[in-house]
């Protein structure tokens, strides 16, 4: 039967990893409550999860016959992995620090349970610390996160107060209270579906207190979805086992998943039933239920089969980037393979490769990444790698629309391609549109055309680094009826790119933080005459207890280690929250050009050149010619 996959999320040391051991302790599953500090928890069970006391990789547990709970890591450098699994779930518990209150991070979830519509308990931890007040605690929660925000405590559940609270958020039911009748199960139900509601608790996972009320609100309150008899299935993680089988989790969302299906012609040679670290066999999985097989080797996080819908709208991306040293010894050709075995399993690791320095490069989240890359690298392929200090990963886009032009025509081959390049606003990625007729140019040359522009990392001309936020239109195509193959339109299209850039206005991009800092209220100047030098924004959100919270937004490469200095200056009580939150013009790019010192006309692999024949010899064009020899006018 189709169960209720269930995440929790949190801001790290909220208490998730005790929080879910209190629930599988509460029902059943485990006998003795595991702890992190003696790396005994149920699903961190991973040597380096357990070595570091983190949360690291996504992992299952049955919690009962209608609940399978999801663990997502907490730490902001494993952001992603948590990211991945919102595809799969039909409800979260989004976990809060009493003492903390809403951090940054915080925020980053709740948006992102609203972008992917996923019902949601918010459970209020630690509440057994001093000077907790849970009025208090529930006032900030309807003020920053939703005014819908509502006690679900057994003292206040389906009370007076309740009733009259639920009934406001929705019209239907507002009617029928002022008609003298009370909300009901069913409604509160429906309402926590459609997110009009969000129920909270407050409670202490150490003590196990609150821990039963949330099993209840889950088991009484949150519906399971309805599924299609068509099959369908999704994949939210690409992971190995300890015999280095590959292995792809997914959700069924239609049908039934049975052993020796295929997947687009791909078999499957088992099916697993995850809980913790242990598994069973089994020969099917109903819609609804989440599962791990073996067998596929093309699936890759995001990917839909049947009639369930892909998922490619993740946002968070690397910010740094860092060299890895090879090993004395091991070819460099292997060295690549085993880095893109990791990024199947850690997607929003990048792994690139410099054939001009023949050095292998990792965009990564944060430094902590490095280390856990390093300590898998040790212990599943027995190589100890280095990385260099880690640099800022930039991004390039254009201010005005500008129109490249491609031309790829050596001796018995021909293609040439206009395309018109226009900016978007900030976090748009890149998009790919044709607009031509059929008659100037037919349908599959316009399509080979879209997927050349798609499947490669297109770079910009400052610093070499990925192009981004800006539409890409085919405009104008030409192949000839004997000599075009389909290699030519990627060399005119890779081409007309550069070409375009080359004479746009193009600017830097750098990645950029989110922060939230609760300081003391002697040391706020100070904070914000930083902020102001590390070209910073700055607002000061609230101010309680001898403490202020100021939240705004700066850039990576200046905050990269300030939360040192803010320790030290605040004499500890001062803390910082990170969170990359995209990209926005660099605040420093003629000192970042004259570091890098790139010149795109000596970047071979991205000519900006096209390739032109006359008297049955192909010759090349500079980029600054192209347009006195185009053959489209």
């Amino acid at each position: 039967m189709a169960k209720l996959i269930t995440g929790i999320l949190a801001h790290v040391d909220a208490g998730k990893t005790t929080l879910s051991e209190s629930l599988l302790f509460k029902t059943g599953v485990i006998r003795n409550l595991g702890r992190v500090d003696s790396k005994n928890a149920f699903l961190d069970n991973n040597f380096i999860e357990r070595q570091r006391g983190i949360t690291i990789f996504s992992k299952q547990a049955n919690l009962s016959e209608k609940i399978t709970l999801i663990d997502t890591p907490g730490h902001v450098d494993f952001s992603a992995e948590m990211e991945r699994t919102l595809s799969v779930l039909d409800a979260a518990i989004l976990l809060i620090n009493a003492s903390d209150g809403i951090q940054s991070h915080t925020k980053t979830l709740w948006n992102l349970l609203n972008q992917y519509k996923i019902p949601t308990v918010i459970f209020v931890n630690k509440m057994d610390m001093p000077d907790t007040n849970k009025n208090q605690l529930l006032l900030k929660l309807q003020k920053g996160l939703s005014e819908s925000v509502t006690d679900f405590s057994k003292t206040n559940l389906f009370s007076a107060e309740f009733c009259e609270q639920v009934s406001g958020f929705d019209d239907d039911l507002m009617e029928k209270y002022l008609n003298g009748r009370n909300p009901e199960k069913a409604d509160v139900t429906r309402l926590i579906s459609s997110r009009k509601i969000f129920p909270c608790l407050f409670g202490s996972a150490l003590k196990l207190e609150g821990i039963d009320e949330l099993l209840e609100v889950l088991n009484n309150f949150f519906s399971l979805p309805e599924y299609s008899d068509d099959f369908g299935c999704i994949v939210y993680k690409v992971s190995k086992d300890k015999q280095n089988n590959r292995l792809t989790h997914l959700k069924v969302t239609g049908g039934v998943l049975k052993v020796k299906d295929y997947l687009d012609e791909e078999k499957i040679n088992e099916v697993r039933s995850y809980n913790g670290e242990k598994y069973e066999q089994v020969k099917e999985v109903p819609a609804g239920e989440i599962c791990t097989v073996t067998g596929p080797r093309n699936s890759y996080v995001g990917k839909a089969y049947g009639n369930a819908k892909g998922v490619n709208n993740f946002k968070l991306e690397p910010a740094l980037i860092y060299s890895v040293g090879i090993p004395e010894g091991l070819d460099v050709t292997r060295m690549l393979h085993i880095l893109r075995e990791l990024e199947e399993e850690l997607p929003e690791i990048k792994v690139e490769y410099s054939e001009q320095s023949g050095e292998i490069y990792v965009m990564l989240m944060g430094q902590v990444q490095t280390e856990v890359i390093k300590e898998l690298l040790l212990d599943r392929y027995k190589i100890d790698v280095e990385f260099g200090e880690g640099r800022i990963a930039y991004k390039e886009t254009i201010l005005e629309p500008v129109i490249g032009v491609g031309h790829y025509e050596p001796l018995r081959h021909y293609a040439e391609v206009h395309l018109k390049m226009s900016p978007l606003p900030r976090g748009s990625g890149m998009r790919f549109v044709s607009n031509i007729s059929v008659d100037d140019l037919e349908t599959n040359w316009q399509r080979l055309i879209l997927t050349h522009l798609a499947e490669k990392k297109h770079v910009g001309v400052l610093t070499g680094s990925p192009i981004t936020d800006m539409e890409i239109e085919v405009i104008a195509g030409r192949a000839h009826l004997k000599h075009t193959e389909g290699g030519d339109f990627r060399q005119s299209t890779y081409r007309a790119i550069r070409h375009g850039l080359m004479y746009s206005k193009s600017i830097l991009l750098e990645p950029i933080y989110s922060y939230e800092a609760v300081v003391p209220e002697n040391c706020v100047g100070r904070f914000m005459t930083d902020l102001d030098k590390m070209h910073g924004t700055c607002s000061l959100d609230e101010s309680s207890e001898g403490f202020s919270v100021l939240r705004g937004k700066v850039p990576v490469s200046t905050m990269k280690n300030y939360v040192n200095d803010l320790r030290a200056y605040s004499k500890g009580q001062g803390n910082l929250s990170l969170t990359v939150s995209g990209f926005d013009v660099c605040h420093n790019q003629s000192e970042v050009l004259e570091e890098r010192q790139y010149n795109p006309d000596a970047d071979l692999a991205n000519p900006a050149s096209s390739v032109f024949c006359s008297h049955g010899a192909g010759f090349v064009v500079n980029w600054d010619e192209v347009n006195n020899y185009k053959h489209i006018k």
